[in-house]
């Protein structure tokens, strides 16, 4: 069965919609990683981004650059009513890849391929693989985002995940995110690349200001993050360490990484179609199929 979310308002709204209605299974997944559930129960006026988790590394450098998505982490942590460290913790591990990184690093095939060959304007679609969870490991959801200052995108991600490893945003931009790969472990340097699906579906309408927020913000890991819009335009980002690399597509494209599947997947893969110029996000899992466009609850 396929969980959907619809999530609303401004940012810390958003995460609040997300943690309410993903509750348990964000909690059972912070129990599984051995992560503290325990939130305080004491008002304090200490500032938001202190401590070893929030206040330096990483965590600092989410809550700098990347101030919406710290919102809705913070959203996320109250309505699930977990330590907000619990939550920052998750979006930080996943960058060690392998078994850190979970379904996000685990085996998968982004491809982007012309829909109308023929056509004298190419219209792109773009696929990903969705490996099958662990048991006990929290599974894909599907979430529709509407922000109040912004664009409203449909996206493919997990239960805990304030950004998304595919979706399509109303003005027709897509973005997909390839497997996590090798960063680096522990709370140093800068958060994960992946935050940059969600940063760009809110904020742009094209490739043109998509690919320059994601050649400027401070992100780390390797990975690769393949985008399309309505217009017909394709390019690839090749994120390595704090390095970034830009290829415009003019040609078919299937790239595959990530960790081997163990084979103890207990779920079945899917996978997740998007077209730009309809701005429809297509899910294919088992017998459960889904097509949604931006904006419609779900």
């Amino acid at each position: 069965m396929l969980t959907t979310l619809d999530c609303p308002g401004h940012p810390r709204d958003m995460g609040l919609a997300q943690g309410t209605a993903a509750r348990a299974a964000i909690r059972a997944e912070s129990a599984r990683l051995g992560l503290s559930t325990r939130r305080s129960r004491l008002p304090h006026l200490r500032p938001l981004a202190v401590g070893a988790v929030r206040g330096e590394g990483a965590g600092r450098e989410l809550f700098r650059h990347f101030a919406h998505l710290a919102e809705r982490i913070e959203g996320v942590a109250k309505a699930s009513d977990l330590p907000l460290d619990s939550v920052v913790e998750m979006h930080l591990r996943v960058r060690a890849g392998g078994e850190s990184g979970g379904l996000l690093a685990r085996r998968a095939t982004v491809s982007a391929r012309t829909l109308e060959a023929s056509s004298a304007e190419k219209r792109w679609t773009l696929e990903r693989s969705l490996p099958g969870a662990l048991e006990g490991e929290a599974d894909w959801i599907v979430r529709s985002s509407r922000p109040a200052v912004g664009f409203a995108s449909v996206e493919i991600g997990l239960p805990w995940l304030v950004s998304s490893v595919a979706g399509v945003n109303e003005a027709g931009l897509a973005v997909v995110g390839g497997p996590l790969l090798w960063s680096s472990g522990g709370r140093d340097g800068d958060p994960t690349s992946l935050l940059l699906v969600q940063e760009c579906l809110q904020r742009f309408p094209d490739l043109d200001g998509a690919l320059d927020w994601c050649s400027k913000r401070p992100v780390a890991g390797e990975q690769s993050l393949v985008l399309s819009d309505a217009a017909g335009h394709l390019a690839t980002v090749l994120v390595s360490g704090g390095e970034r690399r830009i290829q415009y597509g003019e040609s078919e494209l299937q790239l595959e990484a990530g960790e081997p599947d163990s084979g103890g997947a207990t779920r079945s893969a899917g996978i997740v179609s998007i077209d730009p110029v309809g701005r429809r996000l297509s899910l294919r899992r088992g017998d459960a199929a889904l097509d949604l466009t931006p904006g419609q609850p779900d």
